[in-house]
Order: C-alpha cells, then sequence, then structure tokens
C-alpha cells in the first residue's frame, strides 16, 4: 500500500506541472480538473475535461500517462471509448409555433468549430397574451442537421439563476443564446465540423419546453 501511495504522488506530482502549463499556454482549453496547487493527489485515475476543439492536448495528456488521467474532450471521453448521449439527443416535442412564438435571428448565425457564441436573437409573440421565457439568463439551444437530428449541444457547466424574459403580446424580445458545438455525434469528431447546419432555440414558457424552427447556422474553421 506504501508503495502505490508514492506512485500516485510521483504521478501526480508530474502531472500538476502538465496541468499548470496548459493552463498557462492555454488556459480556454481546461474545462474541469484537479487542483495543481494540491500536494495531495486525488484518487487515480485523475479526471480532466478539455474543451471540444483541444483533443491534441487530451492526445499528448493520454499518450504521456495512459490510464492514470480519465479524459473527457468536450461530450465525450477520449479516446474512443463507447458513448452515451442520453437526454443531449433530445429536443421538446412541442414547436414553439403552437404557442405563438417564433425566433428570429438578429444577424447572420456564426460560431467556430468546437467553440461557443452567444449571439442575441429577437423571440416574438405572436398571441394574444404575454409569455414569459424561463431562462438562466440566456436561452439554450441545439445543433442540428438537415434532417432535424441533434449534432451538436453546449456541455460546459453553466450558472443556473431563473432569469424570467416577458414578451408582450404582438410584441418581440431581444434575448441572448448560447450556441454550442461540442459533438454529440462520435462519427462526426469531438467538434462539430465547419459547414452549415441549422440552429434550433430551446424556449421554456410556463413550464413548458418548446423548440423553434430551424434558422441558419455556418460553422467556420
Amino acid at each position: 500500500m506504501r508503495v502505490a501511495n508514492l506512485a500516485n504522488v510521483a504521478r501526480w506530482s508530474e502531472l500538476r506541472e502538465d496541468l499548470r502549463r496548459i493552463s498557462e499556454e492555454t488556459p480556454e482549453a481546461l474545462l474541469g480538473y484537479p487542483d495543481p496547487s494540491s500536494d495531495r493527489p486525488e484518487e487515480e485515475p485523475f479526471s480532466i475535461h478539455f474543451a471540444s476543439w483541444a483533443d491534441d492536448i487530451a492526445a499528448t495528456l493520454h499518450e504521456k500517462y495512459g490510464a492514470v488521467v480519465d479524459l473527457e474532450v468536450g461530450a465525450m471521453p477520449f479516446p474512443g471509448q463507447d458513448f452515451v448521449p442520453g437526454p443531449l439527443l433530445t429536443l421538446p416535442e412541442t414547436p414553439a409555433d403552437s404557442l405563438g412564438l417564433s425566433v428570429q435571428p438578429m444577424t447572420s448565425l456564426s460560431v467556430r468549430t468546437g467553440r461557443s457564441a452567444m449571439p442575441r436573437v429577437r423571440v416574438v409573440n405572436h398571441s394574444a397574451e404575454k409569455k414569459v421565457l424561463g431562462t438562466n439568463g440566456q436561452l439554450q439551444s441545439a445543433v442540428v442537421d438537415d434532417a432535424g437530428a441533434v449534432v451538436g449541444r453546449y456541455v460546459g457547466a453553466q450558472n443556473l439563476p431563473f432569469v424570467g424574459f416577458a414578451v408582450e403580446a404582438g410584441r418581440g424580445t431581444e434575448v441572448p443564446v448560447l450556441v454550442g458545438t461540442d459533438s454529440v455525434v462520435p462519427r462526426l469528431g469531438y467538434a462539430v465540423p465547419p459547414g452549415q447546419w441549422h440552429l434550433v432555440v430551446l424556449l421554456d414558457v410556463d413550464r413548458e419546453r418548446t423548440v423553434s424552427a430551424p434558422l441558419p447556422l455556418t460553422v467556420t474553421p
């Protein structure tokens, strides 16, 4: 047991220096990792979560440490392990237009592959009564293909305060929407690749979850 503990400490001593270097050189690559300032290592394997564009950095750690690290890139385990997307592929069944709501982009929607963006969209209330959108400060969304299947989401941590946006009858309200390109389809890789896709916006109205009609989305390199 003593030998195992010493080996664990030695591996942690080396890994934490690599984590410090990565956090200094490319801080946005690391989404979750053990505290490098701690002298007491966690139990192996050490869990590290990378942004979906940082698979090359994850590959370097995997090659160096193997089973000592438990890696995740975007929404998926790294490398090549079984991926169970679960609710990430599921969209609400109720279309927003059935409640008299539509979503209009303020500008052309564009985001870099593996990254996220927060453009503003205009939610229009075509009904005769006021609607209140329940959010955590921004609307959620999903990237879908031509068939409407979900291919990308934002899977990072978010604050969860309740922020309501009122949309008066016959009026529109500008609301930020979180757009993420973490792939949830293994054949596409860890990030939704560049190209023409679609974005659907999720609306929570009076505790009923709905989904907008698809909007054009460009994913850039």
